[in-house]
């Protein structure tokens, strides 16, 4: 199983601290201000939404040349692969991944890497002023859901 970043909704405040920080640390030259997640706001709730680094994904299965890989930790995107083609957009069921098109530059895979190769870690997680975002390894998600599990039966049978 890959590492991924759990959002809390509770938590989340709206702010967007975590956009600007992951568009900052993903900074090319060129590039425009380009976000690996993207705040959702309702009414009276707001959670960022990002690649959940499937351990069977979609978008792998979905891209004809090979641009998208699943490793030990996350989905890996190789841009220079990359086609165009929007197949990997399509297939993700949380819309977080896109493929950014111009005419002047090849296509460009925008989606999260766990800000692989920074030193601290994923740089939204870092920022977040509420701590609504965490990574988490798959023994963290097994005691989190054991835990939930334990809470919900507990309200069941009081």
């Amino acid at each position: 199983m890959t590492s991924f970043i759990v959002a809390s909704a509770e938590r989340c405040i709206g702010c967007r601290t975590c956009e600007v920080a992951c568009a900052l640390a993903h900074v090319t030259e060129g590039a425009e201000f380009n976000p690996r997640l993207k705040v959702q706001r309702l009414d009276h709730l707001s959670v960022p939404v990002m690649c959940r680094q499937c351990e069977n994904a979609p978008c792998v299965s979905a891209c004809p040349v090979g641009a998208l890989s699943a490793g030990k930790e996350r989905i890996a995107a190789d841009s220079s692969l990359c086609i165009g083609c929007q197949g990997c957009a399509v297939a993700c069921p949380f819309g977080a991944i896109s493929v950014e098109v111009s005419a002047a530059l090849p296509p460009t895979i925008v989606k999260c890497d766990l800000c692989a190769g920074r030193e601290d870690g994923p740089a939204c997680v870092a920022v977040c002023p509420t701590a609504a975002l965490e990574k988490m390894s798959e023994a963290q998600l097994a005691a989190l859901q054991k835990q939930r599990k334990a809470a919900t039966a507990d309200r069941l049978f009081l």
